[in-house]
């Protein structure tokens, strides 16, 4: 016998999940269909007519909520996971998907399909960060949403007490506090997105400019006492949105921005009240500071300076690096700025730009000058087509080049294709341009890097040298790191050097040159730098 539509639509979704309901737009259930008595304890028969909330805990019951009115609205329901516990008491974790529809005369219907989980494989099957995107992800997301929905909007939530929190419960209970929070921001996402993850108490959902955030902060809130212990958490919201006059790269740029300055405003120790102020101005601020560091580019106003690399052996110039600095309000802090050009995509234009001003210097003060200068490239830059097509047009151009430039390889945890990284890491040597790979040991990652490419130089992180200096298992290994590059026809820099006791550290471990204050500071002429030089 042919199965009717309605079977067949059964016997499909059954394919996805073991429990399967149909509610009217009053909750109460109007079919119920599979193991029903495994999660309610009750037959299917038995609950038709109740009301779908009564079913559940009284932390489920406000998640359950809050996805059933989002859905009712348009959206749907994916990937709803609630902790749920059972008749017999156990706990038994649930995935929850369905949508709602109206017939033709208006009556609203709400289909949903419900997968119990075995809780042994929960981790595995959601992840760590239970549903969330990650930071990266997240801000892609959001780019995407807030530059081509003109209603969208992104919403970031602070939860600071809940790292306290964690400490004092266990393994089940911070879990059900994750998913209740995933599960919750989640049923107030649009559809094409996912709430994320930008720490434990920091979060980010996207939603429509109709959704009330301070109710949602509030119902929050009220969720998380209920999942707690009873105990209250303070939950802070601020809303970025998206403007028609600022152009998609700049807000992209200006997301990236924000949630960085999330991400790192716990360690900058702020109060609730001063967080919750600075979230207001966080896309304001980061346009601001695109639109000045694009112009701080564009105009070249910015300065650089030298500093020397000197060699273990007989004391002499090696070669200088080329560092930038900044006047005004980016004299803050340099660092902090590369770092932002770094995340919001305007490095490669900035690396060019320090070529170019190094180019520029030497032209004025002397192209003849015996020592190569070596600038900074982020592994963005090395992947950016236009980057690589500026700099073969410049030492086309100037052949000269090939005798005073080095460049120096930074950002190189960034690389992920190192095959496609090596072959215009070879194109440049091939062109006469030296190549020094930075950040050497900072992690394991570092010898993947010198197998899959080869270079010149490396420079060996300062901070890796102060870690290893005073054991002799970290001078052990420090020798074995020069000895490594030695075979590989690799020479080495140690950076950071500012004392004598290091300098004899990278002799007795066979390292060749060193750059830090004892051997001079980053002065703008590289003859006043060399003067620093120890005798």
């Amino acid at each position: 016998m042919t199965p009717k539509p309605y079977e067949r639509f059964l016997s499909l979704a059954f394919c996805w999940g073991e429990i399967l309901l149909e509610l009217d737009d009053e909750f109460r259930i109007a079919f119920a269909g599979g193991l029903t008595e495994a999660l309610f304890g009750k037959a299917p028969e038995a609950l038709r007519g109740c009301d779908i909330l009564e079913q559940f805990a009284s932390s489920t019951r406000t998640l359950l909520r809050a996805a059933l009115v989002r859905a009712r609205l348009g959206g749907r329901i994916q990937d709803l996971y609630v902790a749920f516990s059972r008749h017999d008491r156990h706990e038994q974790i649930c995935q929850i998907a369905g949508y709602h529809t109206r017939n033709e005369v208006g009556d609203g219907r709400f289909f949903l399909a419900v997968k119990l989980m075995p809780n042994a494989y929960f981790d595995q099957a959601v992840g760590g960060a239970d549903g969330f995107a990650d930071a990266e992800s997240f801000c892609d997301m959001a780019n995407e949403a807030l530059s081509r929905r003109r209603e969208a909007r992104l919403t970031l939530i602070s939860i600071p007490d809940l790292q306290t929190l964690f400490g004092e419960l266990s393994r089940g209970e911070q879990r059900s506090i994750r998913l209740a929070i995933g599960s919750f921001l989640g049923a107030h996402t649009l559809d094409d997105a996912r709430p994320g993850t930008m720490g434990l108490g920091k979060y980010g959902f996207i939603h429509d400019d109709g959704a009330d955030v301070d109710a949602i902060r509030d119902e929050l809130a009220a969720l998380l006492g209920t999942v707690a212990r009873g105990q209250s958490l303070d939950v802070r919201a601020a809303t970025i949105a998206g403007h028609e006059r600022i152009h998609p790269d700049d807000l992209a740029k200006g997301i990236v921005f924000a949630i960085n300055q999330f991400k790192e405003s716990a360690a900058e120790g702020l109060t609730l009240s001063a967080l919750n102020a600075n979230f207001a101005g966080f896309a304001e601020e980061a346009v601001k500071t695109v639109t000045l560091f694009r112009d701080t580019i564009g105009r070249s106003n910015f300065s650089i300076v030298f500093q020397p690399i000197v060699s273990l052996d007989d004391g002499g110039i090696h070669h200088y690096e080329v560092l930038s600095r900044f006047s005004g309000r980016f004299g803050e802090s340099p660092y902090r700025y590369i770092c932002f050009a770094e995340e919001t995509g305007l490095i490669a234009d900035f690396d060019f730009s320090v070529v170019q001003k190094t180019v520029a210097w030497l032209e004025t003060h002397g192209r003849n000058t015996g020592h190569r200068f070596a600038v900074n490239m982020s592994g963005q830059s090395l992947v950016n087509p236009a980057y690589r097509q500026r700099m073969d047009d410049l030492l086309r151009h100037k052949p000269w080049l090939k005798d005073r430039l080095m460049v120096e390889l930074t950002e190189s945890s960034r690389v992920e294709d190192l095959h496609a990284a090596d072959l215009y890491i070879q194109h440049l040597r091939g062109r006469g341009v030296p190549v020094c790979l930075d950040d050497f040991g900072a992690g394991a990652a570092s010898f993947n890097y010198l197998s899959a490419m080869a270079v010149d130089v490396v420079k060996l992180d300062g901070t890796a040298i102060d870690n290893t200096i005073g054991s002799l298992r970290g001078r052990a290994f420090m020798k074995a790191m020069g000895s490594f590059c030695r075979a590989l026809g690799v020479q080495t820099i140690g950076e950071m050097i500012d004392t004598p006791d290091k300098v004899a550290f990278l002799k007795d471990c066979d390292i060749d040159f060193a750059q830090g204050f004892l051997f001079g500071k980053a002065l703008p002429n590289p003859a006043a730098a060399a003067a620093f030089a120890p005798a």
